[in-house]
Parts: structure tokens; C-alpha cells; sequence
């Protein structure tokens, strides 16, 4: 329904401001800002660092589970060897039984671990990414204003098919001038630790 609207929409507003003047439009590769943009640049090493730490982390917990389950199959063992006593098979049952309890405490805490980094991951990456492209779109319409453009529309030149434009001729293309724009006013980036 998007893209039926989308298009509908555009010209609507084409017509309408074609009839009170000259239409100015421009283009602005969006991923090419994205890849440029000093900030987003910043944002994406500061997330994949936290990405790298939340991984260490369950990986570090991981081992902690290994252990847990050798010890409950050495205690399990023990338990049914017929050489010990039947006192001493009796114990090893009891400290299996323990150690299965620890083993299952251990399963719900890394549960809750996983899913909690995993949400704060996402939660920051949506505020930083939303930060990110308020930037963009500060900048854009801060040229767009400055060089008189009506519209500014997504012409992305690695990837046709998710831009908005996919063909242009003789449409003034404002790349630069907004990677300019943002980098100029770039302050290093700090993503905020939930």
C-alpha cells in the first residue's frame, strides 16, 4: 500500500508546486551519507565493541555451564558405581541432586543474562540509529532550505531498487553538501550505557 501511496503522493505534490512556480529538486545518496557520516561511523564501532563484550561475556558463561554439566556426569557416575558403598553411591545421588538444582539456577540466569544484553543491544542501537538519521535529516533539509530545493528525494546509487528515484536527469545532487553539512557540526559520538 506504501508504494502505492508513496508515488500518488509525490506527484500530487509535484503537481501542486509545479502550478505556483519552478520546482527545484535534488537527490541525496542516502547510504553513501550513512557511510560517510563521522558519527555513524563512530556509533557502529561503539556498538559492535558492546556487541563483541555482550558475546565474551555468554561465552564466559558458556564455560561456566560446561563445568556445571561435567560435574553433574562425574556426580551422576559415581552414583550408580557398584564398587562404592551404598552409603557412599547414596551421597553422590544427594550431591547430584544438588548439583542438577545449581545446573537448572544456572540455565534460568543465563536465559535472563542473554535476554537482557540482548535487549539493551537493541535498545541502544534504535536510539543511536534514530539519533544517527535525525542528523541526516537535520542536514538535508538544512540544505535543502539554504539552496532553495522544494524536494530532496533518496537516489541511492549501490542499491536502485531501495531509493526512491530510479532515474534522474539533470537534478542537482546535494551528496556532498549534506556529508559537508554533518561532519562540519560532528561532535564525537558517545552512546549513552543503559
Amino acid at each position: 500500500m506504501k508504494t502505492i501511496l508513496a508515488p500518488g503522493f509525490i506527484l500530487l505534490l509535484l503537481g501542486l508546486v509545479c502550478s505556483a512556480g519552478e520546482l527545484r529538486v535534488a537527490t541525496v545518496d542516502l547510504p553513501r551519507v550513512l557511510a560517510g557520516y563521522q558519527k555513524a561511523q563512530e556509533v557502529a564501532k561503539e556498538l559492535k565493541s558492546r556487541e563483541v563484550s555482550f558475546r565474551k561475556e555468554l561465552d564466559d558463561l558458556r564455560l561456566e555451564g560446561r563445568r556445571l554439566v561435567a560435574e553433574v556426569d562425574g556426580l551422576r557416575q559415581l552414583s550408580l558405581d557398584p564398587a562404592l558403598s551404598a552409603s557412599e553411591r547414596e551421597a553422590k545421588q544427594r550431591g547430584l541432586e544438588s548439583k542438577l538444582a545449581d545446573l537448572q539456577a544456572f540455565g534460568v540466569r543465563y536465559d535472563g543474562v542473554k535476554s537482557q544484553r540482548e535487549a539493551e543491544l537493541q535498545a541502544q542501537a534504535a536510539r543511536v540509529n534514530k539519533s544517527v538519521l535525525d542528523d541526516v535529516m537535520t542536514a538535508t533539509r538544512g540544505v535543502g532550505e539554504k539552496d532553495g530545493f522544494h524536494l530532496i528525494l533518496n537516489a541511492s546509487k549501490a542499491n536502485p531498487v531501495g531509493s526512491d528515484v530510479l532515474f534522474s536527469r539533470g537534478v542537482d545532487d546535494v551528496t556532498e553538501k549534506v556529508l559537508t553539512r554533518l561532519n562540519a557540526t560532528a561532535v564525537p559520538a558517545r552512546t549513552p550505557n543503559p
